[in-house]
């Protein structure tokens, strides 16, 4: 339901009150404990979907304004001199992402996690080797 609100926000805040702050707390609320678990390498980690998506936007935002200052695009307000993308972006770009996480959900389901309770534990302690040496050999 909160993505249906976002979207119908991006399209109604022009002829109706913008809501934005609104779908901000109600993120924050549903998601405050809400966890990403990915893997990097051979390494399982998590982090807080608020803080990544929060990550993203910015990353989006600087390339942005990065974009508009090498001039690859302008918006109407850049036309006749550089300035930056206003920060209000940030918040579209979070927005944003709530949607394509929920767009990506429901054409790929979350599979359960293989590891068990934690994925962010360290992994069990393995014995250093050398390429083609066995654990046995090494120690």
């Amino acid at each position: 339901m909160l993505s249906v609100a976002i979207y119908v926000n991006f399209f109604s805040h022009h002829f109706m009150p913008d809501l934005r702050w609104l779908l901000f707390a109600l993120a924050g609320c549903l998601f405050f404990r809400t966890r990403v678990y990915f893997r990097v390498w051979h390494i399982s980690r998590s982090m807080p979907l608020l803080l990544g998506l929060a990550l993203v936007s910015l990353f989006i935002w600087f390339s942005e304004n990065i974009g508009t200052f090498t001039k690859t695009w302008l918006y109407p307000s850049q036309r006749h001199g550089w300035s930056m993308v206003a920060f209000d972006k940030f918040g579209s770009w979070f927005l944003l992402l709530i949607i394509s996480y929920t767009l990506v959900s429901l054409v790929n389901a979350p599979r359960e996690r293989r590891m068990g309770a934690h994925a962010a534990r360290p992994p069990a302690s393995r014995s250093c080797t050398r390429a083609g040496s066995s654990p046995s050999a090494a120690g």
